[in-house]
C-alpha cells in the first residue's frame, strides 16, 4: 500500500553530522533506539500539517519569497542534551551559534504556512529517539561519550522541504525533496 499522507517540514541540512551519526549508529545497536540516518542530519524549523506524498513543491513554494530575503549564515552545534520522555526521549546536540539566525528564520517562515510544531522551539540536532526511557537508558552513556567532544558546523545558505510517510520515523525515513535557497543563491 502507497504512503499517502506524509509530514513534512522545513529544515537545515547539517552533512557535517554525518560521521557522529555514523560513530553512534555503529555503537547504539538497539532496534528500540533509533539514531539519524547519518545522511539526513538535519535541524528541523518547521512541522507542516499532513499532506499528500507529492505536496513538497506547493510548500516549498509557499516558502520561496520569504526564504529569498534571508541572508546566508552559520551554525554550530555542539553539546550534549536531551528531551525526556517516558515514551520517547530523544538525544540532542544544541546550537552553539547561530541560534539567533535560526529563530529568525522559523518566525519567517511560520508566517508562509500552518505551523504543527507541538512544543516550544529549541533548536537542535537530533541524534536519537528512544523507543521508551528504559530501553533508551541502557544506552544513554554511549550516545553521550561520542557526542560529548562533537562540534557539527555548517554553513546555511538554503533549507530543505524534507519528509516522512506518516506510518515512517523520522530517523530512518526522512527524505530530503526539494531546496529553497536564500538571497544571492
Amino acid at each position: 500500500m502507497a504512503h499517502h499522507r506524509w509530514y513534512w517540514g522545513v529544515v537545515i541540512r547539517v552533512d557535517s553530522a554525518r560521521e557522529l551519526l555514523s560513530s553512534i549508529a555503529d555503537d547504539v545497536d538497539d532496534d528500540d533506539v533509533r539514531v539519524q540516518d547519518p545522511r539526513t542530519g538535519h535541524i528541523t524549523l518547521f512541522y507542516a500539517p499532513l499532506r499528500g506524498r507529492r505536496d513538497a513543491p506547493a510548500l516549498a513554494e509557499r516558502i520561496r519569497e520569504a526564504a529569498a530575503a534571508i541572508k546566508p549564515f552559520s551554525v554550530t552545534c555542539a553539546g550534549f542534551d536531551e528531551f525526556p520522555s517516558p515514551n520517547r526521549p530523544v538525544a540532542w546536540l544544541g546550537v552553539q551559534q547561530g541560534n539567533k539566525e535560526l529563530q529568525s528564520v522559523r518566525t519567517s517562515l511560520c508566517s508562509c504556512d500552518q505551523d504543527c510544531h507541538r512544543h516550544a522551539f529549541v533548536p537542535h540536532l537530533t541524534l536519537a529517539y528512544g523507543g521508551e526511557a528504559a530501553t533508551y537508558a541502557a544506552v544513554h552513556e554511549k550516545i553521550r561519550t561520542h557526542a560529548e567532544s562533537a562540534v557539527c558546523a555548517t554553513h546555511v545558505d538554503a533549507v530543505w522541504i524534507a519528509g516522512f510517510p506518516q506510518n515512517g520515523h523520522p530517523a530512518r525515513d526522512l527524505r530530503y525533496v526539494e531546496r529553497v535557497p536564500f538571497a544571492g543563491q
